[in-house]
């Protein structure tokens, strides 16, 4: 059968030798373990090798390992974490990783995506660790908030303001991008107003109270000049520079301090800085303009290129735009007809990114009151610190505003805030309240690199819903996402555009002089160049978070380099999430094929608890819906993830590993797969048993009947091992008072009177539980027929809690496999099916001996007639003689026969069918019978043998009979025996019975392993035996038995069989 076995067959067979074993295997056991589970040698030759060692060398999880002389096989177990080991499969999965810039999400069409509400049925919640066990879920901050998101178009109104109360709204229209800047802007200015008027500009308040200032830097107008709007009858934009010019002044002078409390505030007023973006007007050519906007601010050259596309395929323009050093700029993936709109788009691009950044908005000075405000949040979202530098940078990118000269002495007074002076600049850390100058965490605190990227902060809507998409998945409580359809997510997605063209080009100059521990960098990875955090340094590269879309991987040193500033203000896209309702599954989730499928989903998110305002939440519980059905992915997976996980399913070209769940009598038997989900399910059960145990579900309970319990489950108290189960009400009385419940896990029924029963509906109970599948597998035993002491054999010979290998011969009645169980001892696998087989022949042999004692009495002899054949010399030290071992039942039972007259035996066997060839029944009555004649037998494989009669059935035309050169006993019909002819007779019997001399079992007697083992050894097999004496049968007085040593030589090294039967544990010397 083997040669027919692919390559991964032959590996499945040899694994399962293996891994039943526990340890690791010699070659000769392992190949004597394959012929038994296969029934063919290992093909290695046929596979292509030239060697079993060979061939094992070939599979990745196998192995050799050689202790002396002797070379044993074994599994591999991996030495790495499964943190490491979770790294390297990730190496070998690109599917898994979404590469940045592929998705570039437009708005979709504004309309309201309806979700179906799923939430779990489970009353009862299991008390499991939420959080992923991967450094990169312990080491990811991330912020979460559910207030309405700022909206630019809603128009600030005094209290006491003249204005019409119609102007007194909120636009329900999504802002454009434009209006959304428009709206920050004019958020600051009523900021700085109200700083104004709490620090002494109540004068200035009091002539201004009925105006509102916005601004307004329109980028795409046709005369692109910078428009200052001031909602007042007959105001005019000079108002508002003046009033910007105001304000700058003043609050220079209100939040300047001085160095020391003796000293008086300098009355010196700062010159307001004039927007250079006021000297930029637009015209018709975005060359034109570009090249004006970068003189104004001193931007460096602009180079312009512009290049055919693909010509082949279709021909289309692209242009790149490089302004100094460190802006670049590429009209592709756009495609254009033409190098003019190619250029002009990009030109576009260009002053889009430029204008914001260049126009000096920091000419307001913030107040002591907003750093104290604004700075310790920023900080939050920076868990390992920031450098002053770039918060700097950061707050005026933020709000538009400059940080005082002595900023860092107003927000050391916050509590929120602990600051480290460095030799090249101060940190800043956020901290809990009274932690303030306490040691950090970990005692002295990691490099910090140039730049640290933001915290994502989560904004789900008022409803707590969000749109995202799936990046990485590890399983169901560590899914990351990227919210999508956002303002945030397109600013990123433009930047991770420019990004990958910077990089290209300036690769050489960004090599990092050093690379630190939870530093940001950019990793370059399949030519795509990805935002990090560094988690590990190692032998092998740099392990690597990567912030924005969730994956960890390792990355070559070489491929890392300095993150710019520009590119790390951001914030960190990827946010984690887990599914609620399906905490039971998260230990066994990972590497799901099912949770795989989800990566790249479009999909709504909503919280499963109430979050009221900004929160650090680790791990976001939700509830998962298709962007496009609304349909509950939470509740699906439940369904999918269990089958997946625990389906316990047998393969019918593989062996399969199992476990004794039930046995019946007649020959089914009831097994257990140990899934992956398998041990989950028995920990759930355990949990919900000590639950209903403490605290009884009676709320719960409902009258069941047959019509409202069919397709439920239901958990049940199990009367014989007292343990709660699942269950399945299959059949019912006529009256409906008693049913027949099936225990689902576990094959077997039994009979209940339902009103006295408790009847916990599983789907209530918990859904997770429900869900599973069946784990009770229903086989049938391979046997030619069942004895009818199956179930005790069975029993004895498959304990519970002991694994066994289950190989399926076929499919049998029913759809019901046929299988053979095979049970490792310490001498290697044997087969259950031939066990049981043969020791149902045993128990016929005894039976038989039982009968043949009464032979005992007329003397007569089993062998009849014949004559014995010659015996060398008794005793220690005798003249060991070769022997044929037809037939082995135990260490005390077997037969010899002398070789020295083994061909004079198969001559006489070939006479013998040729000369009864024409007979097919004899004519012989039962009166014609004499006990003690030698007859000719045919046997019920067509041939012809010597028997002698021990004994007439005088109840029927039977009788009892002896094969005299093969040893076996046999009850036969008279028809089958015919007068043997005298040429026939004068070879002396062949069969000699015999036993080991010198041992005895270490049981009380010898045991059903202890048989096959001693029948493996000795069995159709030449051997020597040396006889030690001869002694008389008990059964039969008249018969004699061969106490004799038997030798195997077969090897290199004489082998003793007593000996081996003695270092296997089952037998002792004996004397």
């Amino acid at each position: 059968m083997a040669h027919s076995l692919s390559l991964d067959e032959v590996k499945n067979e040899i694994r399962s030798c293996i891994i039943s074993s526990k340890a690791m295997l010699t070659l000769k056991q392992l190949s004597s373990d394959y012929m038994m589970l296969v029934g063919d040698p290992i093909p290695f030759k046929n596979l292509g090798f030239q060697s079993l060692e060979g061939l094992i060398k070939s599979f990745p999880d196998l192995d050799l390992k050689k202790q002396g002389n002797v070379t044993y096989a074994v599994a591999k177990q991996s030495e790495k974490s499964a943190h490491i080991s979770e790294l390297i499969s990730n190496q070998k999965s690109p599917k898994k990783r979404p590469k940045f810039g592929r998705f570039h999400h437009s708005f979709p069409p504004s309309r309201s995506h309806q979700t179906n509400g799923w939430r779990p049925k489970t009353k009862y919640q299991s008390n499991k660790n939420h959080n992923p066990s991967g450094a990169r879920a312990k080491n990811h901050a991330q912020f979460v908030s559910r207030s309405q998101p700022t909206v630019a178009s809603k128009v600030v109104i005094p209290q006491h303001s003249s204005l019409p109360k119609q102007i007194l709204r909120v636009e329900d229209e999504p802002a454009t991008k434009g209006e959304l800047n428009q709206r920050t802007n004019n958020k600051r200015l009523q900021e700085n107003i109200k700083a104004l008027s709490n620090s002494g500009g109540k004068e200035y308040m009091s002539k201004h109270r009925n105006t509102v200032f916005t601004t307004n830097t329109n980028i795409n107008n046709n005369d692109g000049a910078l428009q200052s709007t001031q909602i007042d009858s007959g105001a005019s934009s000079k108002l508002l520079l003046s009033t910007k010019m105001r304000l700058s002044r003043k609050m220079s002078e209100l939040s300047l301090d001085s160095d020391s409390g003796n000293s008086s505030p300098t009355n010196e007023s700062i010159s307001p800085i004039l927007s250079k973006t006021a000297e930029f007007s637009r015209t018709n050519d975005p060359l034109k303009d570009l090249k004006k906007f970068v003189a104004i601010h001193k931007l460096g050259d602009v180079a312009v290129s512009t290049t055919l596309m693909d010509p082949k395929r279709k021909k289309f323009y692209s242009c790149k735009i490089k302004v100094g050093s460190e802006h670049t700029y590429c009209s592709y993936p756009k495609e254009f007809k033409s190098a003019l709109e190619a250029q002009s788009f990009c030109c576009e691009e260009a002053l889009a990114d430029l204008i914001p950044k260049c126009e000096i908005k920091a000419s307001l000075i913030s107040t002591e009151q907003d750093l104290l405000i604004r700075i310790p949040p920023m900080l939050e979202k920076h868990a390992n610190g920031i450098w002053a530098k770039q918060l700097t940078l950061d707050y005026s990118d933020k709000y538009g505003e400059m940080l005082p000269h002595d900023w860092l002495s107003i927000i050391d007074k916050s509590n929120n805030v602990h600051i480290e002076k460095t030799a090249k600049d101060h940190i800043l850390y956020h901290c809990k309240l009274g932690d303030k100058g306490q040691q950090r965490i970990g005692g002295s605190r990691m490099p910090l690199s140039n730049v640290s990227v933001p915290a994502n902060t989560v904004q789900f809507r008022e409803d707590g819903k969000l749109t995202c998409q799936i990046t990485y998945v590890v399983s169901a409580n560590e899914i990351w996402c990227e919210q999508i359809y956002t303002e945030e997510n397109t600013r990123f997605s433009e930047m991770v555009d420019r990004m990958k063209i910077y990089y290209e080009e300036h690769e050489a100059q960004l090599i990092p002089q050093e690379i630190v521990l939870a530093g940001y960098y950019i990793a370059k990875y399949e030519q795509e160049y990805y935002r990090v955090r560094v988690e590990k340094i190692d032998q092998r590269g740099i392990v690597c978070f990567f912030i924005d879309t969730g994956d960890e991987l390792v990355v070559p040193k070489s491929n890392i380099f300095v993150l710019e500033r520009v590119y790390a203000t951001s914030q960190a896209q990827a946010f984690l999430c887990r599914l609620s309702g399906l905490e039971d599954l998260y230990d066994v989730s990972t590497n799901s094929e099912h949770l795989a499928a989800l990566l790249d989903r479009v999909v709504i998110l909503e919280l499963a608890i109430d979050i009221s305002g900004d929160e650090n939440t680790a791990i976001l519980p939700v509830y998962m819906y298709d962007f496009e059905t609304g349909s509950s992915i939470n509740e699906d997976l439940i369904s999918q993830l269990t089958v997946e996980l625990a389906a316990p399913i047998l393969k019918p070209d593989r062996s399969t590993e199992v476990y004794i769940s039930h046995i019946e009598s007649n020959g089914d038997i009831y097994v257990h797969v140990k899934t992956k989900g398998f041990d989950n399910l028995q920990s759930l059960r355990v949990e919900l048993q000590m639950q209903v145990n403490e605290k009884p579900l009676d709320y719960l309970l409902y009258t069941v009947t047959k019509m409202n319990s069919e397709g439920h489950l239901y958990f049940m108290k199990d009367k014989l091992t007292g343990n709660w189960e699942r269950t399945k009400l299959i059949d019912w009385a006529p009256t409906g008072d008693y049913a027949q419940v099936y225990f689902v896990d576990k094959g077997y029924t039994d009979v209940i009177k339902v009103a006295d029963e408790t009847l916990y509906p599983l789907d209530s109970v918990n859904e997770v539980f429900n869900t599973y599948p069946s784990q009770a597998v229903r086989v049938r035993m391979a046997l030619d027929a069942i004895p009818p002491n199956f179930l005790d054999l069975a029993t004895a010979a498959l304990p519970k809690e002991t694994p066994v290998l289950l190989k399926i011969v076929e499919m049998g009645a029913e759809n019901i496999p046929t299988v053979k169980l095979f049970r490792r001892n310490a001498d290697g696998l044997f087969c259950i099916n031939e066990s049981i087989a043969m020791q149902t022949e045993l128990s016929k042999e005894e039976t038989l001996k039982n009968k043949f004692k009464l032979l005992a009495v007329s003397g007569i002899p089993s062998t009849g007639t014949l004559k014995c054949p010659p015996l060398p010399k008794a005793g220690p030290g005798s003249r060991p003689i070769e022997v044929f071992v037809p037939m082995a039942v135990s260490p005390y039972n077997f037969i010899v026969q002398p070789c020295s007259s083994y061909k004079q035996l198969h001559d006489m066997m070939d006479k013998l069918q040729l000369a009864y060839e024409d007979v097919q029944y004899g004519n012989l009555s039962i009166d014609d019978i004499v006990p003690g004649g030698i007859y000719a037998y045919k046997h019920t494989d067509s041939c012809w043998y010597r028997l002698s009669v021990i004994k007439v059935i005088h109840t029927g035309s039977s009788v009892s009979g002896y094969l005299c050169d093969y040893g076996s006993y046999q009850t036969l019909s008279v028809r089958q025996l015919v007068t043997l002819d005298e040429a026939f007779m004068e070879l002396p019997y062949q069969a000699l019975s015999a036993k080991l001399a010198g041992i005895k079992p270490k049981l009380d007697k010898w045991t059903m392993v202890d048989c096959e083992f001693f029948k493996q050894l000795t069995e159709m097999k030449r051997l020597y035996a040396e006889l030690i004496s001869i002694e008389r049968d008990s059964f039969s007085r008249s018969d004699i038995i061969l106490k004799v040593s038997l030798y195997d030589t077969s090897t290199d090294d004489d082998i003793l069989i007593s000996d081996e039967l003695i270092k296997s544990g089952i037998a002792v010397k004996h004397t």
